[in-house]
């Protein structure tokens, strides 16, 4: 199941907060060792407080499996303003009908909870939501700054996308720029892969709506 909260809410949900901050903390720093912000047992940068908009998976038992975070690519976002050289030669990407996706991890203690092809149903339920939301707000693309080990996890999920420049190393990891068309197809290839049926978000709704909400 897909929950989506409003960052500028995020003080409405205590508990879904902190098991999102201290996951990402668990990912980001304590597994794969990025240079990354860390504030108790928490990770959590200055996007964090441009209100974005948090996608959240959860498991039957009603834990939380994994989340990433949506920002519009109008506002601040990590592509332009913090990884700019991941764009290459090409100008920043401002446009309303594209958003960002950061921040994408999957607890690793279920990271073997996986469909029949292999697929860890967490992330597919993950990038699916993105597109359920994408295509209810007439969405054109979503784009990510990724490394290329996801980048190849993405690929066997059936949303390979496409590289917007070459991959530079940051730190310890390759990093790379991808864009999704943000497509129908694309989404029933994601489910297909995924052998996920019907709809992933717990409520249907566009990206103006969880905003406001």
């Amino acid at each position: 199941m897909i929950r989506i909260i409003n960052g500028s809410r995020r003080n409405q949900f205590p508990a879904e907060m902190d098991a999102m901050h201290r996951l990402r903390k668990r990912v980001f720093h304590d597994l794969l060792g990025w240079d990354v912000s860390v504030e108790d047992a928490w990770e959590i940068d200055s996007y964090d407080r441009s209100n974005p908009l948090y996608v959240l998976s959860y498991g039957e038992n009603g834990a939380l499996r994994g989340s990433l975070r949506l920002l519009p690519t109008l506002g601040p976002n990590m592509l332009d303003d913090t990884f700019p050289i991941l764009l290459g030669d090409g100008p920043e990407i401002r446009a309303a009908d594209i958003w960002e996706s950061s921040r994408f991890c999957i607890d690793p203690e279920i990271s073997q909870d996986r469909s029949s092809n292999q697929v860890t149903i967490a992330a597919a339920e993950l990038m699916c939501g993105v597109g359920e939301l994408g295509l209810s707000s007439g969405l054109s693309h979503i784009v990510t700054v990724t490394d290329v080990f996801l980048e190849r996890m993405f690929k066997r999920m059936g949303c390979p996308g496409e590289r917007i420049a070459d991959p530079h190393r940051i730190g310890s990891v390759y990093a790379v720029a991808v864009a999704w068309e943000v497509t129908q197809d694309l989404l029933d290839r994601m489910k297909l892969v995924a052998q996920i049926g019907g709809p992933v978000l717990e409520t249907p709704m566009t990206l103006n709506a969880a905003r406001a909400a």
